[in-house]
């Protein structure tokens, strides 16, 4: 019972953190999180269904032994089959017969397994990348969402909520983003945009390669085969992920090599037809939306405006606010990184703790801007005092 409940418990936290909201806006939680965890487990499951079910089965005579009946259907599994209709006769051409080689189905948990990796790659890229200028972003995403979650339980006015966000992740954010300018944080918005490129060019990728696999060159695959579907046109008629097909083999003899063509029943081409089919409106979903995503961030990157109307509603609720050239200032010693920086903020968490957090680091700003020209001002006194002297 223990265990069962310990089994339990895995498999949830493993869901938790699958659909738990990630760090990355929708295009990269579709590619990243959704679509790697569906061709994860899809290959886990299809390739279980290898080791441990009847990935194919032939139809051979009666004489046959038990031993050669488990070699023919390991040699057909191996060396691939092919589809000819039950109503049409084979021809004596090798080549022929051979029209429709049907040789995917070995590879497919593999292929699939080789997807998810192709499809994390450019979140790692962006990762290293991030890595690379500095600052680390979802560390700081992951920082002010746990405050967050602390705040937003406890009771407390509009004042107290925003001293609390002066207190530690206005001055976290602010702190990391000056410390990471050294290193070349302002890179961080066309890092961005160059792993939301990748992500779109890798999805259309693989799109091409399912289309590959089903060696198909009809640009409606999807839709061709739901209509045949909905239809009640079965394999049998189109050849879609066929159930039966012939495989030939040879048997040697004292002298003579004797060819043998039999029946195999593919029953894994039930799961495949209805994967592939998923797979191919998935993939191009997530195409067009990684697509979208990837022609945004790079007009955010181009034009800086549009995340800065964004931050300005939030700033505008601030009582504090005297004027707008308070924000354009506030803009200026932002910078390309930190404006970014609190957009990602709004993606990831939502419009009320960026809210918070974009005026307590306004006020956070005004107060270092104070402090540097009070110690630049003593810097000068001190300095003048030593050439008085002297």
């Amino acid at each position: 019972m223990s265990t069962q409940i310990g089994a339990i418990n895995t498999l949830n936290e493993f869901i938790a953190k699958i659909f738990k909201q990630p760090k990355g806006d929708l295009a990269d939680r579709l590619n990243t999180r959704l679509t790697v965890a569906i061709l994860s487990l899809a290959a886990v499951l299809l390739l279980s269904g290898q080791f441990f079910g009847d990935a194919i089965t032939c139809w051979l005579p009666h004489q046959f032994t038990k031993d050669w009946i488990a070699f023919v259907n390991q040699y057909c599994f191996v060396h691939g089959t092919y589809f000819v209709p039950l109503d049409q006769e084979l021809s004596h051409d090798e080549n022929e017969r051979r029209k429709q080689p049907i040789t995917y189905y070995q590879w497919v948990p593999y292929i699939l397994a080789g997807q998810a990796f192709l499809f994390y790659m450019p979140r790692f890229i962006w990762k290293s990348l991030c890595a690379r200028s500095g600052y680390d972003l979802a560390g700081s995403i992951r920082y002010v969402d746990d405050f967050w979650t602390v705040v937003k339980a406890a009771d407390g006015s509009f004042r107290d909520r925003l001293s609390h966000f002066e207190g530690r992740p206005a001055v976290y954010v602010w702190d990391a983003l000056r410390l990471a300018r050294k290193k070349g944080s302002h890179l961080i918005p066309l890092y961005y945009a160059i792993g939301a490129a990748l992500q779109a060019a890798n999805a259309w990728i693989q799109f091409y390669l399912i289309n590959m696999v089903i060696s198909t060159e009809n640009t409606f695959w999807g839709p061709s085969v739901l209509m045949d579907i909905v239809s009640g046109n079965d394999w049998q008629s189109t050849g879609h992920f066929p159930r039966i097909t012939h495989c030939d083999f040879n048997r040697r003899r004292p002298a003579s090599v004797q060819l043998d063509t039999v029946l195999c029943v593919l029953s894994m081409n039930i799961y495949y037809e209805k994967i592939f089919l998923f797979l191919w409106f998935w993939i191009l979903f997530v195409s067009v939306v990684s697509t979208i995503n990837a022609f945004y961030w790079i007009y955010i990157c181009a034009a800086p405006y549009r995340a800065q109307s964004t931050i300005n509603s939030y700033l505008e609720t601030d009582p504090q606010l005297k004027s707008r050239d308070s924000i354009v200032d506030f803009y200026n010693r932002l910078g390309s990184d930190g404006l970014f920086v609190l957009h990602q903020m709004a993606v990831n968490l939502g419009d009320l703790p960026t809210s918070y957090l974009a005026i307590s680091m306004r006020a956070i700003s005004n107060r270092y801007e104070e402090e540097d020209k009070e110690r630049g001002k003593m810097k000068w006194e001190k300095t003048h005092l030593i050439q008085t002297k002297a």
